[in-house]
């Protein structure tokens, strides 16, 4: 696929099989998230990727008591990246937003999906933060989003695209 058809048919997947991500596929979606342009070149970026189930549903009960919310799963994904900054980075969320694209569209360029998830942004809960510090994540450092990749279990339709648009 090319460029332009990976940025038109790129859906979020929110269903995913229970096959597990092969290592070399993340290997290969965190160096194109590397890639992705930082404010003034800092690169100050930190990439978890957790595989491990347990670790992942640890992540996930934690969250879920956080925002008191028991059907919380993360999608039952077999592979999360967590994207974190430190947090006075003055331009942090951009640097994670440029990276999450790029995990977006490396995953659909090598047939896996992949869905941004907010719940760890401003999530300041004792029980999450614990279960990230597990994960050799600074404390000092806090996420913008992280992200679910699996292979797709179903595929949405695109919803018609409304944004306005000026030409000058």
């Amino acid at each position: 696929m090319d460029a332009i058809e990976n940025l038109l048919t790129r859906r979020s997947i929110r269903k995913y099989k229970t096959d597990e991500v092969p290592k070399d596929l993340l290997e290969k979606i965190i160096e194109c998230a590397k890639a992705s342009p930082t404010g003034m070149n800092r690169q100050e970026r930190l990439f978890t990727v957790v595989t491990k189930e347990d670790d992942i549903q640890r992540l996930a009960s934690a969250i879920a008591k956080s925002l008191d919310r028991d059907d919380y799963h993360i999608y039952y994904a077999k592979a999360l990246i967590i994207v974190t900054v430190p947090e006075d980075l003055k331009l942090g969320d951009a640097d994670t937003s440029t990276a999450m694209q790029n995990i977006y569209l490396a995953s659909h360029a090598l047939g896996l999906a992949s869905v941004w998830i907010n719940q760890l942004r401003g999530n300041k809960d004792e029980g999450v933060r614990k279960v990230l510090s597990s994960f050799k994540i600074p404390e000092n450092h806090i996420s913008y989003g992280m992200m679910a990749i699996g292979y797709a279990d179903e595929v949405p339709k695109a919803k018609e695209r409304t944004e306005k648009v000026v030409y000058l």
